[in-house]
């Protein structure tokens, strides 16, 4: 069970420090979040409702979306990457003998007899 939670902890710990952000194309608002989807920072400009109210909240839900689906696919990276490097980790070495060298010419079958 340690071992589970120490693996949880350590995906989590790497998913962890994902952030995404999106920006409003008229620079109203800036939104960023983190792999889970919660909100980490917003940023309103001075003009931000100048079109109204009802358009800024439609750009904030549109930024919102698009950062947090950014953030997913980081966070989609983050794990896929660790995983490869668990099971490059995981992976046994091909055993060896102590005296074979890697650099000598390896014995190869030219033919085979069928008789």
């Amino acid at each position: 069970m340690d071992q589970r939670r120490a693996r949880a902890e350590k995906i989590d710990e790497a998913i962890g420090v994902v952030r995404a952000q999106a920006r409003a194309a008229d620079r109203s608002m800036a939104i960023e979040v983190d792999a889970y989807g919660q909100i980490t920072q917003i940023r309103l400009a001075p003009h931000a409702a100048a079109e109204g109210t009802q358009q800024l909240e439609r750009t904030i839900i549109e930024q919102y979306r698009a950062a947090r689906a950014d953030a997913e696919a980081q966070a989609h990276k983050v794990y896929e990457q660790f995983l490869r490097n668990e099971k490059k980790d995981a992976a046994p070495a091909t055993p060896q003998p102590e005296w074979a060298d890697p650099d000598d010419v390896q014995p190869v079958k030219l033919w085979t007899d069928t008789r």
